[in-house]
C-alpha cells in the first residue's frame, strides 16, 4: 500500500483541471525535490517520493511512496498537498 493516497473531487473538465493544477503540482514537486513528468492527464514523479497524479473526469488522485527521510514528514507532506489542492480546485 502506498504511503500517501489522496483523492479529491472536482467539477471541472479534465483539461481545465489540468490547467488549474499543473503549476501547483510542479511547484510542490520543486519544494519536495521531485522530478515531475506529464503525459496527458498523468503526472509521474520521482525523488524523495515516487508516484503519480491522475486527473480523471471528476477526481484527482495522488499515490506516492515516500523515501525513508520523507516518511518522517508524512503528515506535513499530506497536509501541504491537501491545502494546495483545496486552494486550486476547492
Amino acid at each position: 500500500m502506498a504511503d500517501i493516497q489522496i483523492k479529491k473531487t472536482h467539477s471541472f473538465s479534465r483539461e481545465e483541471a489540468k490547467r488549474l493544477i499543473k503549476t501547483t503540482i510542479n511547484n510542490i514537486g520543486e519544494s519536495l525535490d521531485l522530478i515531475c513528468q506529464w503525459n496527458g492527464y498523468i503526472c509521474n514523479f520521482k525523488g524523495s517520493a515516487t508516484g503519480y497524479l491522475v486527473i480523471k473526469d471528476y477526481t484527482i488522485e495522488i499515490t506516492a511512496d515516500l523515501s525513508f527521510a520523507a516518511k518522517l514528514l508524512k503528515s506535513t507532506i499530506e497536509r501541504m498537498i491537501e491545502e494546495e489542492l483545496n486552494q486550486v480546485i476547492g
